[in-house]
């Protein structure tokens, strides 16, 4: 009995029992009224894949919660849009009974999730964009700096340990070199026996770093100036990841 019951339905006029596929009812000849049904509706699914499906949008509307989530966590790789597109191909062949058989528990909710749940998602990760990209810009610019604070140590160093060799500062090419990071450009200006300077600064960074003989600590200065100053009065510009003698 509770079998028939499972696999039937009743008349809304006479209140006899049906069968599932029943149209019309044999005891008292009225239509019979079809039951709702909460399953997926083809258009909807179609259209929700189609625009929204990289975001996961036509998973939360089938109440695949989880794979909704995944689609939306790895939306920007653009696998979730590659595979949603099959996806779509996919429904277009299959037809609304058999889409109602595979996802037969949809609503309204599911729906409203379709839509909200992605754009939320996107508002959110735009957020944390917004806040993570200027700290990892600003990070990079500080290890481009630190690149050429740290040339700029090294050849002073050089620069010292041939004074203390031959008594006197390089004041030609051909006496010393220092070595430039990547992207560095350092300069060695000979001002005599005696004196020198030397400056550095990364193509990427935004500050430029100057030391000289008498100088205790390391001075700083806007890089754009300091490299446009070279560039008009020496006539020297470029030539990153290299050492230039001034004499």
């Amino acid at each position: 009995m509770s079998e028939n019951i499972d696999q039937g339905k009743f008349c809304s006029t006479c209140g006899k029992q049906l069968h599932i596929q029943a149209e019309i009812c044999p005891h008292c000849g009225v239509r019979a009224m079809t039951a709702p049904t909460s399953g997926v509706s083809k258009a909807a699914l179609l259209l929700i894949t189609f625009f929204l499906g990289g975001l996961g949008a036509h998973k939360f509307y089938v109440k695949k919660y989880g794979v909704g989530f995944l689609y939306l966590l790895f939306f920007w790789t653009g696998i979730p849009g590659l595979i949603a597109f099959v996806e779509f191909i996919l429904y277009c062949f299959k037809s609304e009974a058999e889409l109602q058989q595979r996802y037969p528990d949809t609503s309204g909710v599911g729906l409203v999730l379709a839509i909200v749940v992605p754009m939320v998602g996107i508002a959110f990760i735009g957020i944390l964009a917004a806040i993570a990209i200027p700290q990892f810009a600003a990070y990079r610019q500080k290890a481009f700096n630190a690149a050429a604070m740290s040339d700029l140590r090294n050849c002073v160093t050089q620069t010292q340990s041939y004074y203390a060799d031959y008594q006197t500062y390089p004041t030609q090419s051909g006496q010393m070199t220092c070595g430039a990071a990547d992207g560095v450009a350092v300069y060695y200006r000979s001002l005599g026996p005696d004196d020198f300077q030397i400056i550095t600064f990364h193509k990427n960074g935004d500050t430029a770093y100057l030391m000289g003989s008498e100088d205790t600590e390391i001075a700083s200065n806007s890089r754009t100036s300091i490299e446009n100053e070279i560039a008009d009065q020496l006539g020297m510009e470029g030539g990153y990841g290299l050492f230039h003698f001034i004499e």
